[in-house]
C-alpha cells in the first residue's frame, strides 16, 4: 500500500523530488489535485506507518519506540519544506489555507 500512495503522489505532482527546490525551468506550480487536494504531503504519509510497522513486525517494543526519531525528523523536514515553499512558490500560502492537513486527513 505505501508504494501505491507514493505512485499516486508522483502521478499527481510531477514536481515531487527528493531535494526541495522550486523548479522554475519546468514552470513549477502548486499542485492541489488528486491526493494533494486531501493532504499536503502524501509522498511522506506512509513513513510513520512503515517505521512503526517494522518494529511491530519484528515484535520489538524498542524498535517500535525508536520509530519516534525518524518520524520527528520527517516532521521537522515537512515544516522546513513548507516554510521554503511559502517563501519561494507563488500560491503556496493559499494552498496551505485550502488544504489544512499535512499527513492525516482530518487530524494533522
Amino acid at each position: 500500500m505505501p508504494g501505491f500512495r507514493k505512485s499516486l503522489a508522483l502521478r499527481a505532482n510531477a514536481f515531487a523530488i527528493a531535494v526541495v527546490r522550486v523548479q522554475r525551468e519546468h514552470a513549477h506550480a502548486v499542485v492541489d489535485s488528486g491526493v494533494y487536494g486531501v493532504i499536503r504531503h502524501p509522498f511522506y504519509a506512509a513513513g510513520p506507518l512503515i517505521f512503526a510497522g517494522l518494529g511491530l513486525w519484528l515484535e520489538s517494543s524498542v524498535a517500535t519506540l525508536c520509530a519516534v526519531l525518524p518520524v520527528a525528523f520527517m516532521v521537522m523536514r515537512l515544516r522546513m519544506e513548507e516554510r521554503f515553499l511559502q517563501r519561494e512558490l507563488p500560491g503556496y500560502a493559499d494552498y496551505l489555507a485550502r488544504v489544512p492537513h499535512r499527513l492525516i486527513p482530518g487530524v494533522w
